[in-house]
């Protein structure tokens, strides 16, 4: 029998829409002789929905139409068995059939998916789930904590200022730079949420000013800013790990191209942004993260492809990776420093891209193609789903106080 794939994405999150299109192109290109795959949709208000159409791009937002076919499903915490979706009653004495699956696929990008709140909730219900843990998950999504559980590990990192929302209004200028200033922060400077991605909110400030008109725009998304050196000469390195037959390995590098300081998220996700989902055959043309124009595999010194790769894994590593998360990096060009920016639990498309790309290896293995990766993925979350398995009385029998049938 096939195993059972519920691809869960949308999800109550300013990253809803890359979501949505990072888990079609995930149910698109899974292996369909192995597994037989369905979505659930998390709308932005948090109901999750099942049914018809929900595979297809152009149906998002479900309209009313659309909306009145689908079922709107909860999960069952206590099933112990599998994953099990209930469907939410509507009369007086209406009862559905639960909706089975073996593994759940989470694209979820951002807050409430991506930072250990759903993973938690799988943790609790005993399901298998692919990506990161619980803990490293919400770690990873919050760029103020990653920076303090990698200190100390000999990854380079900028210096940082934590800014929290002010129950009402903005911080008073004197107060925002006294902040910088005790991080030994000056101007221009990059102000961003400490927990979203995809750009979202990201900005330079070249005074306090444009630094408090930023934080308004961040604090309608997060309760927290995190303000940073600006690296002149920017370059950017982006670079996936994974630990796939026991062994840990690296993607190809990205270096993303730019035509401003700062890549935003228009940028990113917009340009050039088409309805078609990603394909399954090594070397097509890529459709990861809509479109972002990239070298891959930038041609760099031998030294300085190492020490991202030797600094990618050790972050991974220093979290107990799972999944196959991607490391992004920021260089100044001119003086060739180079600094771990944050790392993305879940990347868009799963970063499929840069494992197409990936380097061969002495032991014979090469590129991973999409189809590939997710499987490998997925035989991950079974793997570690069964490590972790108690008895069904795991309390040690010099610990029982209490009497057993």
């Amino acid at each position: 029998m096939k195993t059972r794939i519920a691809v869960f994405l949308g999800g109550r999150s300013p990253e809803h829409d890359v979501s949505v299109v990072t888990g079609l192109q995930a149910i698109a290109a899974l292996d369909q002789s192995r597994y037989d795959a369905f979505v659930v949709y998390v709308t932005p208000q948090g109901d999750w929905l099942f049914g018809p159409g929900l595979e297809e791009r152009r149906n998002y937002l479900p309209d009313a139409q659309l909306r009145a076919k689908l079922t709107e499903v909860t999960l069952d915490i206590a099933s112990g068995s599998g994953g099990r979706l209930l469907p939410r009653r509507t009369g007086l004495f209406s009862r559905r059939t639960p909706i089975e699956f073996d593994v759940a696929l989470l694209a979820f990008h951002g807050s409430g998916g991506e930072d250990g709140q759903m993973q938690g909730l799988f943790e609790a219900a005993n399901i298998p789930y692919t990506g990161m843990r619980t803990l490293a998950s919400a770690v990873l999504m919050d760029k103020a904590v990653t920076k303090r559980a990698l200190e100390g590990s000999g990854i380079p990192l900028l210096r940082q200022a934590v800014i929290d929302r002010p129950a009402t209004g903005l911080p008073a200028a004197p107060v925002l730079g006294d902040a910088m200033k005790q991080a030994n922060i000056g101007f221009p400077c990059i102000v961003k949420p400490v927990h979203l991605g995809s750009s979202i909110g990201v900005g330079k400030a070249e005074d306090v000013e444009e630094a408090r008109a930023l934080l308004a725009t961040i604090f309608r998304l997060d309760t927290q800013a995190l303000i940073e050196p600006f690296v002149p000469n920017l370059v950017e390195y982006n670079i996936s790990v994974a630990r796939f037959g026991g062994a840990t390995r690296c993607s190809a590098i990205e270096r993303p191209k730019r035509v401003e300081d700062l890549l935003d998220f228009r940028q990113k996700y917009l340009s050039g942004g088409n309805d078609k989902t990603g394909g399954k055959v090594l070397g097509q043309s890529s459709q990861g993260m809509l479109s972002l124009t990239r070298e891959i595999n930038p041609d760099l010194p031998p030294a300085v492809a190492d020490r991202l790769r030797g600094w990618a894994i050790a972050a991974f590593d220093a979290v107990g990776g799972t999944g196959a998360p991607r490391i992004d990096f920021l260089s100044n060009e001119a003086t060739g420093e180079v600094w771990l920016n944050e790392v993305n639990p879940c990347p868009g498309s799963f970063g499929f891209y840069l494992w197409e790309a990936a380097p061969s290896l002495p032991d014979g293995s090469g590129p991973i193609g999409f189809t590939a990766l997710l499987s490998l993925l997925i035989d991950e979350a079974q793997a570690r789903h069964r490590a972790v398995q108690l008895p069904d009385d795991p309390v040690p029998p010099d610990a029982r106080l209490l009497k057993r049938p």
